[in-house]
């Protein structure tokens, strides 16, 4: 992998939160790794609010998706979390980031037709705390799948931009994904990954798929941190060397906001 990528990359445990992941290889069975949307929504506070505000619409927010369990459209699976900047550059120009998904594009779809058509006040009141100058959405696949752990429990999040090398494929980078994620899971914290390519909303995108890695604390990705420095690179240059090119990872503080509303609730 190139020096960008060789830097430590964090982030997401979305999707084993919500139940939802797959791994490529699970006790020891292959497994074809599924493709679900995430939702990536780009905000920053209007004058005057600020988290307080935002923390009181999610209150109504769940309670309402709460309503519709069992309901007509019905949006099973939903979960979605706010992203604070931790580690960030000058193009990181906004508050927070809204991540939402779903176990597969028609439940998110649902989702987005309940609340654009029967949720009451709750859009008006969004955009009276928050403007959202991007809103993308990202078909994604789990690289390797994190521990379990509590639902409601804040982590990391980062994010990082990758290119394939001219000449060569995402056929080419799948296996050296999937080795890195054998490799990492016996010298280093457990951690989740993920690939996710652009879908919709981003228009003109300069980067092929973004890369995506989870631990649960900042203790965790430190340890990780040190692996790689000490010898992980090395192992990813051999992996990786002439297949891909990525920016610096952008490191978020990740709180759910909404986990698993479904049909059962």
């Amino acid at each position: 992998m190139k020096q960008h990528l060789k830097r430590t990359i964090i982030a997401c445990s979305i999707i084993a939160m919500t139940g939802i992941s797959n791994t490529i290889a699970q006790e020891g069975e292959s497994k074809e790794p599924s493709i679900f949307p995430v939702d990536v929504k780009v905000c920053s506070f209007k004058d005057g609010m600020g988290q307080v505000d935002l923390d009181k619409w999610f209150e109504k927010f769940n309670a309402w998706m709460t309503t519709l369990a069992g309901s007509a459209p019905t949006p099973e699976g939903y979960s979605a979390w706010t992203l604070t900047p931790f580690y960030y550059g000058p193009e990181q120009d906004f508050d927070f980031i809204w991540l939402g998904t779903s176990p597969n594009a028609a439940a998110l779809g649902r989702g987005h037709d309940s609340y654009l058509n029967v949720s009451g006040d709750l859009p008006i009141e969004f955009q009276k705390i928050a403007n959202c100058k991007a809103k993308s959405n990202f078909a994604t696949m789990n690289i390797k799948e994190p521990p379990d752990r509590d639902d409601s429990t804040e982590f990391v999040l980062s994010f990082s931009d990758c290119e394939v090398a001219e000449g060569k494929t995402f056929d080419d980078v799948e296996p050296a994904l999937k080795a890195w994620s054998e490799y990492r899971t016996g010298h280093g914290p457990e951690a989740g990954m993920w690939v996710m390519w652009p879908a919709y909303g981003g228009g003109g995108a300069d980067f092929d798929f973004k890369f995506a890695v989870s631990h649960p604390d900042y203790e965790s990705w430190g340890t990780d941190y040190d692996q790689y420095a000490k010898e992980g690179y090395a192992k990813a240059e051999e992996l990786f060397g002439g297949l891909l090119d990525c920016d610096d990872s952008r490191a978020y503080n990740a709180w759910p906001q909404i986990v698993g509303i479904s049909d059962d609730e």
